[in-house]
């Protein structure tokens, strides 16, 4: 998408950024946000616009950024952390890529792409082929509010009846985590598997604590928004990272369009049926979750969260 950057510079903006965790520890170590006296300083006003601090791994000091230019996806969960960004502002801005081509420009915009449609207008405006009126909640986009990672924290993995958390499940979308509730400080399992919430459904802290990488994190996030489904386990994963090329060609160009409905729509006409195969191919590739022809809206209940 051809972007306008707020010094009038237009600038071409990938959807999809495919970062390794190679290309996070070649970025090095995020330190802070860049002061005027070349230190780094305490939480900035805007931190869109503020240049950002990094230790590569040769200990050179590089200076990049700001956000508002470069975009979320260069920054890893720890340095997200450092920076002082919250788990629901850190996915609103992979969010907004994802769904628009678009990098998010000010603290306005970034606190606004935090709060979910208001209707189905501006749904469609956001989201391009909105499911406004989609009963299964893996299918629409997820707009996770912050209060809802602030009650309970995860500790650990959950291993049968021993709530140690020290284990490492080889698959870990097939178990349950530990969680501590915040207020009574009481431990419990979770009641739900990995692959039935989604890594996305986890705060950055609670992915750390886990084990999961950032580019596991994005992968997940970007499965969820464009394939409108979760990362069903470890070997989903690993070939989701990695997309052959005419797969991320068409993913670039028809974003969320791509898992719209199976058997419908742009990937099955005649016209597209070869063109479009390798991306066709993608998205039917494993079980999706099923569209759920609605009868009416549903409540706000069905959709807060919408993990």
């Amino acid at each position: 998408m051809l972007m306008t950057l707020r010094d009038s510079f237009e600038t071409y903006i990938d959807r999809c950024v495919f970062k390794t965790e190679d290309d996070f520890r070649a970025d090095g170590r995020v330190l802070g946000w860049l002061g005027s006296d070349d230190s780094t300083v305490a939480p900035v006003q805007d931190r869109l616009n503020t240049q950002i601090i990094s230790r590569r791994p040769n200990g050179n000091l590089d200076v990049w950024g700001p956000l508002s230019e470069t975009g979320f996806e260069h920054l890893s969960l720890d340095d997200a952390l450092v920076l002082g960004f919250t788990t629901s502002e850190y996915q609103a801005g992979l969010r907004h890529r994802l769904l628009r081509g678009l990098l998010i420009q000010s603290e306005e915009q970034l606190a606004a792409e935090t709060i979910p449609p208001v209707d189905e207008w501006e749904a469609l405006e956001r989201e391009g082929e909105s499911d406004w009126n989609e009963w299964n909640a893996i299918r629409r986009v997820p707009y996770p509010l912050e209060a809802g990672f602030e009650r309970n924290e995860v500790i650990g993995w959950a291993s049968g009846n021993m709530l140690d958390g020290a284990e490492m499940p080889n698959d870990r979308f097939f178990r349950e985590t530990i969680v501590r509730d915040r207020v009574s400080n009481n431990v419990f399992p979770s009641g739900v598997e990995i692959r039935d919430c989604g890594i996305e459904s986890l705060s950055l802290h609670d992915a750390l604590v886990l084990g999961f990488t950032t580019s596991d994190y994005q992968t997940a996030l970007r499965v969820r928004i464009l394939e409108r489904r979760h990362v069903l386990d470890e070997a989903d994963l690993e070939t989701s990272k990695a997309p052959p090329m005419a797969v991320r060609h068409g993913l670039e160009t028809h974003g969320r369009e791509c898992s719209y409905r199976i058997g419908k729509g742009l990937l099955w006409t005649h016209e597209n049926w070869e063109k479009e195969r390798a991306l066709r191919e993608w998205v039917s590739r494993v079980e999706r979750p099923k569209y759920k022809k609605p009868i009416s809206r549903p409540s706000e209940d069905l959709l807060t969260p919408s993990f």
